[in-house]
């Protein structure tokens, strides 16, 4: 009996495509990375139903597999009006080409995730031929783990019709082609031309506009950034009925009933240092489930959406890990417990002291002890106001600090607005 095979429509590559939506030119510069890779625009075009017949066009062939001369016959009337023929065709083929590349390897991230763990390496793939660029030549065959930075700027596409793809090794064929997993990222690299055969040193960049991962999730670069700097402003505590701080809804410390406070474990607790950076960030989204560190998740603090991502704790910019939140590394299970389980809600107004600005923030807090005492030991805050946040950790075992400080370091905490406070069942 004849096998009959039938193509298979790229999922992945549609469902990210049609997450996008339609925008003008305009629209599209004003925004930033992560909310560019959910808009879909087409610079010279000020129109917004010329924009969304392109994006209908683009859609057709990724559902049924046309073709750059199907794209060209839907698109007929906007191709004469523009005036993309002649020397000015390429237009047209850039938007085709670099609009489907880009579905297809978000697509392509996504399969690739699913078989990390038995395929953990990645290995970028250039065509090599005399259209190949410099800089995409320089990292041709380079293999980094999968959650590696690198591709964090390097995920192709990685400019306007590129080619470029990636490959997923598994530990045995990185060993049986003698290939080396990269750690670092090499300021500059010397590549052979492929026609020529002539000698360069390049700096390996992708092209302007181009630095970023269009599979990465795009609910990552949403994620609220750490603000350093941050002081609590003098505000009377109130309950949220109003009542002033001498109500029975702030209670000290010392008399909060122990089951409201959390025992910690030595597994708890991450060690100062000996650890990579990445690892630390591991143990904090693993609280949220999220397995991977290039993962995500929306949790809801209080009515309030926030994402959670490694994103966290980089610089947006760069992609480069903060320093400025390196002193609560070994406390960022617990960090993570008071935005999941906090104890205590409050609404607090803070300074930023570099600018004077105030903010009013959302504070949760989660109390700790030991399993050989009742008494809180230690306690975790997290402040989320707007796209920002900052915390505060400290555990009197692992800080050499006394009952009565961490007592007081607690109280500071609570203060302002109480919105919520953890009932016992």
């Amino acid at each position: 009996m004849p096998v009959t095979v039938e193509p298979l429509a790229p999922a992945e590559a549609i469902q990210f495509w049609k997450g996008k939506a339609p925008v003008s030119a305009k629209e599209f510069e004003a925004m930033d990375a992560a909310a560019r890779t959910r808009a879909f625009a087409v610079s010279g075009l000020a129109k917004m139903d010329q924009v969304g017949s392109v994006y209908a066009a683009i859609t057709k062939a990724l559902d049924d597999g046309e073709t750059l001369r199907d794209f060209k016959g839907r698109i007929g009337s906007i191709i004469e009006q523009q005036g993309w023929t002649g020397k000015k065709a390429w237009r047209v083929e850039n938007i085709f080409r670099s609009n489907i590349q880009s579905a297809y390897m978000a697509g392509r991230h996504q399969q690739m995730k699913r078989v990390a763990k038995s395929r953990p390496y990645w290995q970028l793939v250039a065509v090599r031929d005399r259209r190949t660029r410099q800089t995409h030549l320089a990292v041709d065959g380079l293999v980094y783990p999968h959650d590696h930075p690198f591709w964090q700027t390097w995920y192709p596409p990685n400019g306007f019709a590129c080619r470029c793809v990636v490959i997923t090794l598994s530990e045995r064929q990185v060993k049986a082609r003698g290939l080396t997993v990269q750690t670092e990222i090499p300021d500059m690299i010397r590549v052979v031309d492929p026609e020529t055969g002539m000698e360069s040193f390049v700096t390996p960049i992708p092209d302007k506009g181009w630095a970023t991962n269009v599979g990465e999730d795009w609910l990552a670069g949403l994620a609220p950034s750490e603000m350093s700097g941050m002081k609590d402003r003098d505000f009377p505590t109130l309950c949220r009925r109003g009542d002033f701080a001498d109500d029975p809804c702030k209670l000290p410390i010392s008399a909060i009933d122990p089951k409201h406070v959390h025992v910690v474990k030595d597994s708890d607790l991450l060690p100062k240092t000996g650890l990579a950076t990445e690892e630390y960030v591991r143990a904090f989204l693993q609280e949220f489930g999220i397995g991977d560190l290039g993962g995500s998740k929306v949790v809801n603090v209080h009515g309030f959406p926030m994402t959670v991502s490694k994103w966290l704790f980089t610089e947006k910019a760069t992609g480069e890990w903060k320093k400025t939140w390196t002193d609560k590394r070994p406390y960022m299970r617990l960090l993570a417990r008071a935005i999941l389980d906090p104890y205590e809600v409050w609404w607090r107004p803070m300074d930023h002291e570099a600018t004077g600005r105030m903010y009013f923030t959302l504070r949760m807090i989660r109390l700790f002890r030991m399993p050989s005492t009742k008494e809180v030991c230690g306690f975790s805050s997290f402040s989320l106001f707007g796209r920002n946040w900052t915390g505060a950790t400290a555990f009197a075992p692992r800080a050499n600090r006394s009952q009565k400080t961490i007592y007081e370091q607690a109280e500071k905490e609570r203060a302002g607005i109480l919105i919520y406070r953890e009932s016992l069942k």
